[in-house]
């Protein structure tokens, strides 16, 4: 048996499940409609039965569920701790005893279940320090403290004892009760007015102040680990001054909620990046080091050797989809008419915006098709006519949270494709000077990449052989026929910068500006490199990173003028 956990248990939006947690000496999981899951041996078989008990729930929240159920099913071991918040303000600390249970005779809500010895159930919040109590503020019905010595913390107020903090702790607890206070308020939104914020709103609870790779994995992180997501994702909105919604998507099912009809197949949320599940079986590891004589290509063309510290790597998540929503003008107001509304309508708003078609809704908001003059002069009339009496057109349309290569086939034979939301609202428009704009931002730092590239491995790999030439050997550590190998047919981006700070190397380029300023000017490069092939450029830092890339790049034509 492993080191004991720490697993804070929910006992339900409204406390329902409190009493019989603490009476009956229990920690109980919720999940009303899904049935036994002792059959359930791999977190894929529990998917299985969310999808088939919840089918009209979004694919995302049922990874989410997948993984909290499948912690409480298989993951939670005998001897871990278990917190449970309770209503009235204190919590209950014990130790978990027994395996899964399913208890088919129970009331809904109450059937899945782990035996537990409850050591004090009247901890009072004001006995956990300020960091201790930011921990508890997930949503999520099942999660793991595993931050800041929660373990000897909590063993510590089961015995009676008091909480003597984590000595590691920063001086500043402001970032660690940020996020928490945010899902605080979350919990406490009334029905129906989810909390609104700007993405620069939202940013600075983190202290960031871009849509930068690492500002949005480690919010995402954040937010998993409260049960949290953004509506829109706020990769996916066109600024920062954009407004988007933070839902709670970890709280298990209740019945009442499910027959309010509060489903979440509508809310477009980012895609699940795998598997979190398979994380709660594996022993985390400090990842190895290697120096850059040891550096490699996998199969996938990712440099191992690029591979840095904790913050580089967070830097660097799973790539994600290149939706629609992307695009400025998917996401920008249309002037629309209604099926009921007067033609005469119609016709005011196409000479007012000077549009080439008029997007037509129906009474719903829903998209029904487009107008143009065409269609507005072929009607015989009376000024009486409604916008329904002319030959609306059947149009081509695509949802914001389908990718953007999708809409190619249709700009290019009909010249736009509207955009819907995926609750089929209009959300705008994509034409093809939209879409070149956006290939043109996207491919431009490629080739301005490609071509630095090229002419610093031509540039390093001229030096090595001068250095080669003078001193009879390349000069560098390992296997002397990886060297030739690395020499003569190509490196990557850490080789390079591990040669420019070799002084026989750098003085073989002849080069004459600083030798200390151009290797840390490279090494940011890389770093945008990095995020650039992995698609996690935002637009925010695109210009700023194709400025370091160009000027980079300037430096390298004025001693290299040929390519």
């Amino acid at each position: 048996m492993g080191a004991a956990r720490a697993w804070m248990v929910r006992a339900g939006a409204d406390g329902e499940r409190e009493d019989a947690s603490i009476s009956e000496s229990l920690t109980i999981a919720g999940w009303p409609e899904v049935g036994d899951l002792t059959g359930c041996m791999t977190p894929g078989d529990l998917e299985a039965a969310l999808a088939e008990a919840y089918p009209r729930e979004n694919p995302r929240v049922l990874g989410n569920w997948r993984g909290q159920l499948w912690r409480f099913r298989a993951v939670m071991s005998p001897g871990d701790l278990i917190v449970l918040p309770l209503k009235a303000g204190a919590i209950a600390i014990g130790h978990l005893t027994g395996d899964y249970q399913f208890r088919a005779e129970a009331a809904p809500g109450l059937r899945h279940v782990r035996t537990v010895t409850w050591k004090r159930t009247d901890v009072p919040r004001t006995e956990l320090r300020a960091d201790l109590r930011a921990t508890l503020g997930s949503l999520l019905t099942v999660s793991e403290l595993r931050r800041l010595d929660a373990v000897k913390r909590l063993t510590m107020l089961a015995a009676g004892g008091s909480d003597p903090g984590n000595p590691d702790a920063p001086a500043d607890l402001r970032l660690l009760e940020g996020p928490a206070q945010l899902a605080e308020k979350v919990a406490e939104a009334p029905a129906g007015k989810p909390v609104a914020l700007a993405v620069r709103d939202l940013l600075s609870i983190w202290d960031f102040v871009s849509r930068s790779g690492k500002a949005t994995a480690t919010i995402r992180r954040d937010l998993d680990e409260l049960g949290l997501a953004v509506v829109p994702p706020i990769t996916e909105v066109p600024s920062i001054d954009h407004i988007v919604r933070v839902v709670p998507i970890g709280l298990a099912p209740e019945a009442e909620r499910q027959s309010l009809g509060e489903e979440t197949a509508n809310l477009e949320l980012e895609p699940e990046e795998g598997d979190d599940s398979a994380e709660d079986l594996l022993v985390d590891e400090d990842p190895g080091s290697s120096d850059i004589g040891d550096a490699s290509v996998t199969d996938d063309g990712a440099d191992e050797g690029e591979r840095g510290d904790d913050d580089e790597e967070l830097a660097r998540p799973a790539p994600v989809l290149v939706t629609v929503g992307r695009l400025p003008s998917a996401r920008s107001e249309l002037k629309t008419v209604r099926l009921t509304e007067p033609l005469s309508r119609a016709v005011e708003l196409l000479s007012e915006n000077t549009y080439d078609q008029l997007p037509v809704l129906d009474d719903d908001g829903h998209l029904r098709g487009s107008i143009t003059w065409r269609e507005i002069g072929a009607t015989n009339r009376p000024a009486t006519a409604l916008v329904r009496d002319a030959a609306v057109l059947k149009v081509r349309s695509i949802r914001t949270d389908e990718p953007m290569v999708d809409c190619l086939a249709d700009v290019a034979d009909h010249g736009c494709v509207f955009v819907v939301n995926p609750d089929g609202s209009l959300s705008g428009i994509v034409t093809g000077h939209d879409l070149a704009h956006r290939f043109e931002q996207e491919l431009r730092p490629y080739a301005l990449i490609q071509e630095l590239e090229l002419r610093l491995r031509r540039a390093l790999r001229k030096a090595l052989m001068l250095v080669k030439e003078i001193h009879g050997e390349y000069g560098l550590p390992g296997d002397p026929a990886r060297i030739v190998k690395l020499a003569n047919q190509g490196m990557n981006f850490s080789d390079y910068i591990t040669l420019l700070k070799r002084d026989d190397v750098w003085q073989a380029t002849g080069w004459q500006f600083p030798q200390q300023s151009f290797a840390e000017r490279m090494d940011r490069v890389r770093k945008i490199r990095n995020e650039t092939m992995h698609f996690h450029t935002s637009d925010d830092d695109r210009i700023s990173a194709v400025k370091e890339i160009q000027v980079a790049l300037q430096m390298l034509k004025t001693v290299q003028p040929q390519a």
